[in-house]
């Protein structure tokens, strides 16, 4: 078949979907022009998507940075990330409770690659800076913060964090939990932040994605690792992100007053023993979160005064939320922390994390808050019931 012109709705409220695996060029002229930056446009469909540039351009907004980039998912925004910037006998200094793949990747791939890394825990505050300023050489590359960690919600000192470290040193934020509506890293002095977008960022449940954003050197150095390694999203997926940024202020301003209102219920219960929640008074880092957080998100932890049998008994009692790991959706996710997500690590790890068996991490959705705590009031009262 012939090369034809095609006729296009330009006007469309709504970017279609570009399911585009190559493009055209008009003739080589244009191809010199594409490759001189002098033209925008489409090479083939691992380095360029129409629905992509959209989304990337929304991210960097929101982050407040010159450029950003989808990927396949939240840790392929940070493998690539990472890829692109350590070399064999660099050192990457991170937050040691955090999420279980970030910590698999750092402790068990990095190592292999003659990459050194020391895990610095964020419990105590003058105790991380302290580990900080121990254990900071010329050759740390990468210091990676999750901020807030998962599942317990600490936080760190970014400002401090940034003036402990060199200006050849990278300061990398996952921001995955609190998203851009309620901390932007950079103006703390990140020089990268990273989203999980299967999260809040896509809102729904319904797909998997990642992001990184950052000034335009370190995004064009990371984009051609992206290239090579190809952890890219599909067309639709971005396409399904563009629809959910229309919504991320509502659904997190919801997220926030459901969120406190929920955790506070829960802290005034005598059935709960601990909550892990930054807009509480209680929790160890509530200082930092008046410092840095602008709301505090839908995820809470807390412990039961229960023991393992117990605490089983109380998920299943549940209703309202799905038993499941994920968080920032519509629908409500429930887990026993020490059975679900870390069922395979010994009590040892267990306890460096501060995964205890009483530990549940509940991720509320759109429902209304009072309908959630109607809930988890009945399923404590059946635990009471001997």
């Amino acid at each position: 078949m012939s090369k034809q012109k095609k006729e296009t709705y330009s006007n469309s409220c709504i970017t279609p979907i570009y399911h585009n695996a190559a493009y055209f060029f008009e003739n080589t002229e244009q191809v010199i022009k594409y490759h001189q930056d002098e033209v925008r446009l489409g090479r083939y469909g691992r380095y360029d998507n129409p629905n992509w540039l959209e989304f990337e351009s929304k991210m960097a907004a929101l982050d407040n940075y010159d450029d950003a980039l989808i990927f396949s998912s939240g840790m392929n925004a940070i493998v690539t990330t990472v890829f692109s910037f350590i070399e064999p006998n660099d050192i990457l200094l991170y937050t040691g409770k955090c999420y279980r793949n970030i910590r698999k990747f750092f402790n068990l791939v990095l190592p292999n690659l003659g990459v050194k890394t020391i895990p610095i825990d964020p419990m105590i505050r003058d105790d991380f800076h302290k580990n900080i300023e121990n254990q900071y050489q010329s050759n740390v590359k990468i210091v990676f913060v999750e901020m807030p960690s998962n599942p317990h919600l600490y936080l760190v000192d970014l400002a401090t964090l940034k003036s402990q470290i060199g200006t050849d040193t990278l300061l990398i934020v996952d921001s995955t939990l609190s998203t851009p509506y309620n901390i932007q890293p950079q103006r703390f002095g990140a020089d990268l932040t990273i989203h999980s977008c299967s999260k809040y960022i896509g809102g729904h449940g319904d797909l998997l994605a990642g992001s990184v954003a950052g000034s335009r050197e370190l995004i064009e150095q990371i984009r051609s690792y992206r290239n090579i390694m190809g952890g890219i999203a599909d067309p639709h997926c971005a396409f399904l992100l563009n629809r959910s940024l229309d919504t991320l202020e509502i659904r997190m301003k919801h997220f926030n007053e459901a969120g406190i209102k929920i955790a506070k219920y829960l802290e005034e219960h005598p059935r709960v023993k601990k909550v892990f929640y930054t807009g509480l008074e209680s929790h160890p880092h509530s200082y930092l979160a008046k410092k840095y957080l602008m709301g505090h998100g839908g995820l809470i932890s807390f412990e039961l005064d229960a023991d393992r049998e117990v605490t089983s008994k109380f998920v299943d009692a549940l209703r309202v939320p799905f038993m499941g790991t994920n968080f920032g959706s519509s629908n409500a996710m429930v887990e026993q922390c020490s059975v679900f997500t870390y069922y395979q690590l010994s009590p040892t790890e267990k306890q460096e994390i501060g995964i205890t068996d009483s530990l549940i991490r509940l991720s509320i959705g759109y429902e209304d808050s009072d309908l959630v705590i109607k809930d988890i009031d009945q399923a404590l009262k059946t635990i009471d019931q001997r």
